[in-house]
């Protein structure tokens, strides 16, 4: 187990904490068998763990965490490029070129060792490298070849320089990419965060991508907001035709022919992750009021779907519910005596949703404790004007229209998911409230 912490930060990791093996397996299935080139993108709204998916995916194809030396055994090269990091450079997919081309000179350095290559080609292979970015860039970003020896400088320029007269460019880099890893092995690139990108950067390493990397021995797998991303090509794109997004939707299946969605945890699974994180934090209980107290959260997550299906929005409930914990230490000492679920975490459970994602209505409960009857009304049946009283609701979106679900995207922190909790809740009083407020 983690040593314990105050707070969780937003780091992603190739540990499944939503027990999304399966999902990841699958893919990684997929890209061993599939015949490249091929685009597969995994999808999931911002905040939901697409980078974590990313790495664990890249953890089921080698076997080892980002950073670690890839074995010999590995089916794959793997190359991770974040691509918010270049989206001020003119040509991105130059950027790209070069961390494939650095990737390969550390493999291929391990390959001469060994004898499995002979330095000549070695160099040749990075020379078919050169030229691609040379291409790329438009001869103004050609790599310095000072520290290679005259004699692989001659086989560089004889064996590629001359014949890119008279073949495609793509061809070349295809085959030194084979002269590096052999027919069974495939270079897989893995582009995270594409859809933070400004939607000319995007577009701009979408089209190098299609250009100089459709190649026979090369797989891309995107993470991406789909939505997102469709926006972006949309408005790159110039497609102003009062469309919703189709043009842009056409333009992304050229390059990402498989399209998965992120599984979407379900009560059980978003319960399950809040209650992993609050036992990472520190509380300052006992150890014994510690359990019972999550436990107990745990019950109030699993009795109401009030968690939204986003990793990082649980993340920072699980750090604000700390926070309320460790304010009053004597705060769950009397709940274990509490019939089960206890009406005290409850509150303490709604109290911090609405703290964390609804701020105008937090800012109205400190200011007046009773208008949390008003927030009782909205929970039973969202009135049809937001105004006046109802003003700080105005940007929440209702999940409830009396007993009737609304359709509601499952991420989004403006939705509210208390009309359940609240509605059982039936009359709070502000003494009820006051163990909460002003934390």
């Amino acid at each position: 187990m983690p040593t314990p912490t105050q707070t969780h930060n937003d780091k992603p990791t190739d540990e499944d904490g939503l027990m999304q093996e399966t999902f990841i397996k699958g893919i990684a299935e997929i890209i061993k068998d599939c015949t490249p080139p091929k685009g597969i993108g995994i999808n999931g709204y911002w905040g939901t763990g697409k980078t974590s998916a990313l790495l664990q995916l890249y953890k089921a194809l080698t076997g080892v965490s980002l950073k670690e030396k890839i074995p010999d055994t590995s089916p794959v090269i793997p190359i991770w490029f974040e691509a918010w990091r270049y989206q001020h450079e003119a040509m991105p997919i130059v950027a790209l070129l070069h961390e494939i081309r650095a990737a390969f000179s550390l493999w291929n350095k391990v390959l001469e060792k060994s004898g499995t290559i002979a330095g000549v080609t070695f160099l040749g292979i990075l020379g078919a490298f050169d030229e691609t970015i040379k291409a790329a860039s438009g001869g103004v970003m050609s790599p310095k070849l000072s520290d290679i020896p005259k004699i692989a400088a001659e086989y560089e320029k004889e064996r590629y320089r001359t014949a890119l007269a008279s073949q495609d460019i793509s061809n070349l880099l295809e085959q030194a990419i084979e002269t590096a890893l052999g027919k069974n092995k495939k270079l897989v690139i893995f582009i995270d965060d594409l859809d933070r990108c400004h939607p000319e950067a995007a577009l701009k390493l979408l089209e190098g991508i299609k250009v100089y990397l459709n190649l026979k021995n090369c797989v891309i797998v995107f993470a991406i907001d789909q939505r997102q991303i469709e926006r972006a090509l949309k408005k790159a794109l110039a497609i102003d035709d009062g469309s919703d997004g189709h043009q842009a939707r056409e333009y992304l299946e050229k390059i990402c022919q498989d399209i998965y969605h992120l599984p979407l945890a379900d009560k059980q699974r978003k319960a399950e992750y809040l209650h992993t994180l609050l036992k990472e934090l520190k509380l300052n209980v006992q150890s014994s009021i510690h359990t019972t107290c999550l436990a107990q959260i745990n019950a109030v997550a699993n009795t109401y779907d009030c968690l939204p299906a986003n990793p990082r929005k649980i993340k920072a409930l699980a750090n604000r519910l700390g926070v309320m914990l460790r304010h009053n230490e004597n705060l769950a000492a009397p709940f274990i005596i509490q019939t089960s679920p206890p009406r005290i975490y409850e509150l303490l459970l709604a109290m911090a949703i609405i703290y964390t994602f609804h701020r105008e209505l937090n800012e109205q409960l400190e200011k007046n404790a009773e208008y949390i009857n008003k927030v009782i009304i909205y929970a039973r049946q969202p009135p049809a004007d937001l105004t006046g009283i109802y003003e700080p609701m105005k940007g929440i979106k209702p999940s409830f229209s009396g007993a009737e679900p609304l359709p509601t995207n499952p991420s989004d922190s403006n939705v509210f998911r208390l009309h359940e909790l609240f509605d059982s809740l039936s009359v709070i009083t502000t003494a009820d409230l006051k163990p909460f407020l002003g934390i």
